[in-house]
């Protein structure tokens, strides 16, 4: 027994060691001897003393007997804890080399514990499948199931009993299983992971969409036995990956089809997203703004963003919805043109991310209808106040000739002077004339300009020659330049085509534009009529004076029915102030221009251009 490997002792009838072998200094940690005579049951654990004393009493009847096979039970270890030992015990009282019970005790503590590690993780692996919140499965090579957890058969919607083998693949839905067989089949072959996407049909109808994961199993040549795994109910993601989508594509559909430019960008202005309108609006396509400084297209829009001035973001606060509708100017991509715009700026943050949304609106043609509005308003009020002025003047003039008439007719008719005074009375009657005639013109101008402002103008329109018009014209304003001592010079150029208007109109233009050069010419200045061909082919009238000139800012005024410059009652030249505008409106209705140049002190020159297609050659 010296030499034994394990623990082999003899024990009396009565339990107590009578020689020991000298393993059990290695194996117990005790020296033999001071076992000798100590009882083997002071020995051996509490909890398995009764078995221990149940096997010695076999074993203590009758000659020869075996205790009925090894008996596993713990025993003391010199260092304090216990060892376990399979022990067998044969009972040899007629042998006289030994004359008692052999024990024959093997340490087999490793195994013992590493079979109890085993099953603890074997009951750990069980409690964590059961309660594991994914399917948990071990497949054969085909696979087929050889284990599969109570939330693999919840996935799929079967009874666990119906999970063995191939059974469970009749829940898959029938587009996914042919996919099945061969990415598992493939993935089995080269010693790949699997990773699938399948959806199991449930009897009522309810598709469950699960994400399975598997790893192989190789034996120790390498090659696949089987796989396992794991599946993941993936139904609540892919409605929600579902339901962003179609959030996703309805806004987009929303942003696309809006008539306003919307843009999204960060805190520092970089833009995020830019659409159609967008586009449009600015003239530059999305993709060279994406990811560029919104302050290329509206310089303002950062210091907005980062002063509140939009209302939507303070540093350190929440973020907010629309903010504040505020006016800006924008920079058109393409020409660089500036133009008004309106923006309104929501916020949102994100993972400690803002992200600003923009809605901007083009305004010009808003704007341009408020100045067009003001102008409007502006020349409304305008003609009022030149309507009231035409009123006061219009008085004037009239009352004028009126009193004259009245005052001559008076003494005419009463023989004032006698009857003898013949040649007085014939110089009132003459004065009465011209107060008539005077009267006349006025009334012609009046009616002249609420007939073209009316859209009532027709030209009667014949073949007119340049010099038989400007003829003419003087003729009707010879007395005048006579009385006013303003002589007026006539320069026609050689060659002039014959024109094609109504003569009758193109005489009135001349005629006032001459009457304006005399009346407004100092006696002994000169007036001029000039008629030539025009650089474009067409001809030009003008007349030039030498009187009192008009200002740049009052040549608008002229120009204005019903206005003079000089408004006042005490008006050192007399008229209507309807002229000019008249002349104008005859011009323009035959496709021409009117043009005045004056300064004051330096005389004035009028000119009136027809174009090339009055000319007879193009009528």
């Amino acid at each position: 027994m010296a030499n034994a490997g394990d623990i082999v002792a003899v024990l009396s009838s009565d339990g107590r060691f009578i020689d020991v072998g000298s393993a059990c200094l290695r194996v117990l940690g005790t020296p033999a001897e001071a076992l000798l005579g100590t009882p083997v049951l002071e020995h051996v654990h509490p909890d398995d003393r009764e078995e221990a004393v149940r096997r010695l009493a076999r074993c203590g009847h009758g000659a020869s007997v075996e205790d009925g096979g090894p008996f596993l039970c713990r025993v003391r270890h010199a260092a304090g804890g216990w060892r376990h030992m399979e022990t067998t015990a044969f009972n040899r009282p007629d042998d006289p080399k030994v004359r008692g019970i052999v024990i024959h005790a093997r340490d087999v503590t490793d195994r013992v514990e590493t079979e109890q590690r085993l099953r603890a993780s074997e009951a750990l692996y069980q409690t964590l499948a059961r309660s594991a919140p994914v399917g948990i499965f071990q497949t054969d090579r085909d696979g087929g199931i050889v284990f599969a957890n109570p939330r693999f058969a919840a996935i799929a919607g079967l009874s666990p009993d119906a999970l063995s083998g191939h059974a469970w693949r009749a829940s898959l839905h029938p587009d996914d299983r042919k996919r099945l067989e061969a990415d598992w089949a493939q993935a089995v072959a080269a010693g790949l992971p699997v990773l699938l996407n399948l959806r199991f049909c449930a009897t009522d109808g309810t598709v469950t969409f699960a994400l399975c994961q598997g790893s192989p199993l190789t034996d120790a040549d390498g090659r696949v036995q089987g796989c396992v795994g794991t599946l993941t109910d993936m139904t609540e993601y892919v409605r929600t990956a579902d339901a962003l989508l179609m959030a996703e594509a309805r806004t987009n559909a929303i942003v696309d089809a809006a008539a306003d430019a919307i843009v999204t960008m960060d805190g520092e202005g970089i833009v995020h997203s830019f659409n159609p309108a967008a586009e449009a609006m600015f003239g530059i396509p999305a993709a060279d703004m994406l990811w560029s400084r919104i302050d290329r297209l509206i310089p303002d829009m950062v210091g907005l963003l980062q002063d509140g001035g939009l209302a939507v973001y303070q540093p350190g606060g929440e973020a907010h919805g629309a903010g504040a509708v505020r006016e800006a100017v924008a920079v058109r991509g393409g020409d660089g043109d500036r133009f008004p715009i309106e923006v309104s700026v929501s916020a949102v943050e994100t993972g400690g991310r803002r992200v600003f949304t923009g809605i901007i609106r083009d305004i010009t043609a808003r704007k341009r209808s408020e100045s067009d509005l003001i102008a409007a308003k502006e020349a409304a009020e305008s003609a009022d106040r030149a309507k009231s002025t035409f009123l006061q003047v219009m008085s004037h003039e009239l009352r004028t000739p009126l009193n004259a008439v009245i005052g001559f007719a008076q003494v005419i008719e009463m023989r004032l002077l006698g009857t003898g005074e013949v040649d007085r009375y014939i110089d009132y009657a003459g004065s009465i004339r011209q107060s008539g005639e005077h009267l006349l013109a006025i009334i012609d101008d009046i009616l002249d300009i609420t007939t073209i402002e009316a859209g009532g103008l027709r030209l009667n329109e014949t073949p007119v020659e340049p010099s038989a018009l400007v003829g003419e014209a003087l003729n009707l304003v010879a007395i005048q330049s006579g009385k006013r001592g303003v002589p007026i010079r006539i320069d026609l150029e050689d060659g002039l085509p014959t024109l094609f208007g109504d003569a009758l109109r193109l005489r009135q233009v001349l005629v006032n534009l001459l009457s304006n050069a005399v009346k407004f010419s100092n006696p002994g200045g000169t007036a001029v009529v000039r008629a030539r061909c025009g650089s474009d082919g067409g001809v030009e009238l003008s007349v030039t004076d030498t009187g009192i000139g008009i200002a740049a800012e009052d040549l608008p005024t002229v120009m204005t029915p019903f206005a003079q410059v000089d408004q006042s009652m005490a008006r050192r030249y007399e008229g209507m102030g309807l002229g000019l505008s008249i002349s104008k409106r005859l011009v323009e209705a035959h496709g021409g221009t009117l043009r005045i140049d004056s300064a004051p002190g330096q005389g004035t020159t009028v000119t009136v251009a027809l174009p090339p297609s009055r000319g007879m050659d193009d009528a």
